[in-house]
């Protein structure tokens, strides 16, 4: 009985011995992941231009003893704003650790700039081994990606259409418009007067603190708030340039517009008189003066004395 209980064990384990050899004789795995850091998110550079540059570098570490061939399939919603572009297929030497890249481009500057900075849009790369026709495993990695925040606030001024005379004022018009991708505040709304000491400009104080929307393509949302120029009564006739500044909340970023206004001093109406004016008063009658005029009787007489005088004295010495 003893005899028969060995050989069974016996027998057991040469069943389970090659199984056990098989199991060890599998090739090692393989494996795909990403080198770039896509937690949470990837996030792209923008250009003011709304271009897009970005790469996503993927690695496989093959270590089996063969090479291992992998073809590549990249699925993400191509109504999105992104485009990619990686390579369809890679051979892994045996024991090595290989990369590739994968490129990202815009669709176009108008879908990246709709794009919001608070989404994403996920990829899911996937690299399947295959001998033949048929599939022997594959494996996958996902990525979120995303734009930056774009702040660009942009004023732009409205001159007034009426004429500014001295010691008047006109209306005028500012827009503020929002040309990057995220909501945005004004903080700052300041005013710069060259050449004009004596022109200012008044309602700037509306602006402070003003959230402003992303602006539509065609402009049509911008923000718009009406100022006063104000000319001071001595202002002489002058061309101007006023220059308007808006700092924005997002980026501390301060943008400024400038236009040239023309100040019109009215005419001074002079009092222009003839010669014979200056002479006579406005009654006719011919004005007075400090100066002591002696009539011509009393020239004469005054004449004659003297000429007794110098005849008596002559006589007298001779």
């Amino acid at each position: 009985m003893r005899a028969f209980s060995v050989l069974l064990g016996v027998f057991l384990f040469s069943l389970l011995l090659p199984c056990a050899q098989a199991q060890e004789l599998q090739p090692p795995s393989w494996e795909l992941g990403w080198i770039t850091d896509v937690d949470p998110k990837y996030i792209v550079e923008l250009e003011d231009d709304w271009d897009v540059e970005g790469e996503l570098v993927v690695f496989v570490n093959n270590e089996r003893s063969n090479e291992l061939n992998l073809a590549l399939n990249y699925d993400f919603d191509e109504d999105g704003p992104f485009a990619f572009d990686g390579p369809e297929s890679i051979t892994v030497a045996a024991n090595t650790n290989d990369s590739f890249t994968i490129l990202i481009s815009g669709v176009s500057d108008k879908e990246v700039r709709a794009f919001s900075p608070s989404s994403s849009l996920p990829l899911t790369l996937t690299a399947e081994e295959s001998i033949g026709e048929t599939s022997v495993g594959n494996q996958e990695i996902e990525a979120d990606i995303t734009v930056p925040r774009k702040y660009r606030l942009m004023p732009s001024i409205v001159p007034p259409q009426d004429t500014l005379f001295s010691g008047s004022w006109v209306e005028f018009s500012i827009e503020v418009s929002n040309l990057g991708n995220t909501q945005d505040a004004i903080t700052i709304a300041e005013a710069t007067i060259r050449s004009c000491p004596h022109l200012s400009v008044v309602g700037l104080e509306q602006l402070e603190n003003k959230v402003v929307g992303v602006t539509n393509d065609d402009n049509s949302n911008a923000e718009s708030f009406t100022l006063r120029l104000e000319a001071s009564s001595s202002h002489q006739e002058r061309q101007c340039e006023v220059s308007l500044a808006v700092t924005s909340e997002g980026d501390d970023t301060t943008r400024s517009t400038a236009t040239n206004v023309q100040v019109v001093a009215p005419e001074v109406e002079q009092d222009v008189r003839d010669d014979d004016d200056d002479d006579t008063t406005s009654d006719g009658s011919a004005e007075s003066t400090s100066l002591p005029w002696a009539s011509v009787n009393e020239t004469i007489l005054a004449l004659f004395i003297s000429f007794l005088f110098i005849s008596n004295r002559k006589q007298r010495f001779q």
